[in-house]
């Protein structure tokens, strides 16, 4: 039975090993209580151009009066704007909030203290490895964090009664051109004996240069790094660092909610603080060191994973490109679903209003705007413990249709769809045994996703815009009936039909009676209405498959097959009957009549355009006969 007790979780960029690991506490904690997490992330801020502008749409997604509480990732979120509005959006809700965040936080707040470990490193060397000189590499592209661990290693060197020396602190950035800068400039004073690094990302490079430059790590120089990231378990020696405990913080988190939730009291701030490990880098012998075979094998497969990952993208986007339906999509989409590892759930839900057509493009074409029901959802994939399901509608009330809610004890991830300010829906998803594991790869899924959705609205805006040109260009603008070239474009497909069937032709001439009369009595305006209520008598007596025209002036044409001598004398009839109709309710000061001809033959397998031709002409000359018998009764 799906947890009636929610918690919604705020989080930008989940394939990021640290958002991953705050989720994976954040669901674990809360499931211990009887809670289940859902799960609403974005990509802002990876500079996607004018597509990223619908990343708003993240807010539409959750209901927001089911969540007992919610939890804000903030520092997650690269666009100010973006972190902002959802902000706003929370500051208006009634329910607890708590916030993951190191600064600038509005809510009860969680954070990861782990700036001080620079200053526990550089205490290390000093104390237990009774190091001289200790050197400290700052990162410019993260120059706010990296400045505040550069404090606290000045504090650890001020306790021990030292000064950084003139070419002891440098800044660079994360290319090795400017790491071996830095090893140069840490060497105008001889060879430090120790750097403390701001992470293991800029320690690793500083490795690659040293040891490259002939240094030996740790006997020439010792160096220690931050954040504890795999490929510093994989590097000889082994590097030491500090703890990175992301999983912790997601279940601070969530334990600091449900407090709140229990109407107890809890500090505005609550602070996890990292722990130094120590391997081999900085001098110690913990361990072992590993042989780089293994390392190789595991760059191998990721490099591996990486081009797979490519290559399916590219496959998915190939796939997807030319699928103008939207049925069409969901059975290719599905092959690529059933290849996303450990997905246990994966639903596509489309807004009701996901293909709505701008209202200019509306008008151009002549059609009319539908109100879209917004408190509806369209399932339109739903692929569960590896079965398809069938697509429903449901009310927005619960993010999905609650007979999947009824069994299910997930935690569900919710990824907006949209292409620039046009909003599709969502997916969700979710893992065996509620084991995150989203990989970088479906956030290139859900870039085909979004192109793909958005190419079948192109599809239908493009397929009403054709409409309309070929409207214009086969139809005659005053009565909405075929001009000459639609005339022209039906004729053979009905004659081959009758020649197939062997139904009989026939084909009418029909005349408006006293059109120059209306026109010099009372303008061409009228005259023009006149000839609009003879169309629609034309074509309200029709049968699908006759062809209608107008070319021009007050003649209509109409070629049918399969009326016989009764038929299309009750045809005539019937046209007349329904201007005596108008005629008798109509206001107007002038009847609307006609005079009608028509000619008939069973068409052979030779029969040509030209005998049409004459079957027209004929009828032209009983209309005429017809009209002279009108003219005679007045």
């Amino acid at each position: 039975m799906y947890h009636a007790k929610k918690i919604g979780v705020f989080i930008s960029h989940i394939f990021g090993t640290y958002q991953q690991g705050v989720c994976q506490g954040i669901i674990d904690k809360a499931l211990e209580y009887g809670y289940t997490a859902e799960i609403f992330t974005s990509l802002d801020g990876e500079n996607l151009g004018a597509y990223e502008a619908g990343e708003e749409s993240i807010l539409r997604i959750p209901n927001y009066d089911s969540f007992d509480g919610i939890i804000f990732a903030s520092d997650t979120y690269i666009s100010s704007e973006l972190k902002q509005k959802i902000l706003r959006k929370l500051q208006t809700l009634s329910c607890p909030i708590v916030e993951i965040a190191v600064a600038d936080n509005h809510f009860p707040t969680v954070s990861l203290e782990n700036n001080s470990m620079a200053g526990e490193m550089a205490t290390h060397f000093l104390t237990v490895h009774h190091a001289s000189r200790v050197c400290y590499l700052g990162c410019q592209t993260e120059a706010a964090f990296s400045a505040l661990r550069e404090n606290y290693y000045k504090e650890a060197l001020a306790k021990a009664g030292k000064t950084p020396g003139e070419h002891d602190i440098y800044k660079c950035s994360y290319d090795i051109d400017s790491v071996n800068e830095a090893l140069a400039f840490f060497c105008q004073d001889g060879t430090p004996e120790a750097i403390v690094c701001y992470n293991d990302r800029l320690a690793l490079l500083f490795l690659t240069a040293a040891l490259t430059a002939g240094y030996r790590i740790p006997e020439d120089i010792a160096i220690t790094g931050c954040d504890d990231t795999p490929e510093g378990h994989s590097t000889a020696p082994m590097l030491t660092t500090v703890s990175f405990p992301v999983y912790e913080l997601g279940a601070q988190a969530a334990t600091n909610l449900l407090t709140l939730l229990r109407r107890k009291d809890l500090p505005f701030s609550t602070v996890l603080s990292a722990k130094p490990i120590i391997y081999n880098s900085c001098g110690c012998r913990t361990l072992a060191n590993k042989n780089s075979v293994f390392y190789m094998r595991e760059l191998s497969s990721r490099i591996e994973a990486l081009e797979n990952s490519i290559l399916g993208s590219v496959n998915m986007s190939s796939s997807l490109q030319y699928a103008a339906d939207i049925d069409d999509c969901m059975d290719l989409l599905e092959q690529f679903v059933r290849q996303i590892e450990h997905c246990r759930e994966f639903y596509l839900c489309l807004y009701s209003d996901w293909d709505s057509i701008s209202s200019h493009i509306l008008a151009l074409t002549n059609n009319e705007a539908t109100v879209a029901d917004t408190d509806t959802i369209l399932l339109k994939f739903a692929l569960k413990n590896g079965k398809r399901l069938p697509e429903c509608s449901y009310r927005k009330k619960n993010l999905l249709p609650g007979y999947i809610y009824d069994d299910s004890d997930c935690a569900y991830i919710y990824v907006p769809l949209f292409f620039e300010n046009k909003k599709f829906g969502y997916i969700a998803l979710a893992y065996d045994d509620n084991r995150i594991d989203y990989h970088f790869r479906l956030v290139q899924w859900q870039m085909n996703i979004n192109q793909m959705l958005q190419s079948i609205c192109e599809a239908k805006r493009t397929g009403m815009l054709v409409s309309r040109l070929e409207d214009i260009y086969m139809k005659d603008a005053l009565t909405g009936l075929y001009n000459k070239h639609g005339y022209n474009h039906f004729e053979e497909p009905l004659l081959n039909r009758a020649i197939l069937e062997h139904l009989p032709l026939t084909a009418f001439l029909i005349d408006m009676d006293g059109l120059k009369k209306i026109n010099d009595t009372y303008g061409h305006s009228e005259g023009d209405f006149a000839i609009q209520v003879l169309g629609q008598a034309i074509e309200s007596t029709s049968n699908e498959g006759d062809v209608c025209a107008r070319f021009s002036g007050d003649e209509f044409y109409m070629l049918t097959a399969g009326l016989s001598e009764k038929g299309a004398k009750n045809r005539v009839e019937a046209i007349e009957s329904y201007l005596d109709n108008y005629n008798r309710l109509s206001a107007k000061k002038y009847p609307v009549s006609c005079s009608c001809g028509y000619a008939s033959a069973l068409p052979s397998r030779d029969f040509t355009s030209e005998q049409i031709q004459e079957l027209f002409a004929a009828a032209d000359k009983k209309m005429y006969e017809e009209k002279s018998r009108h003219h005679a009764m007045r």
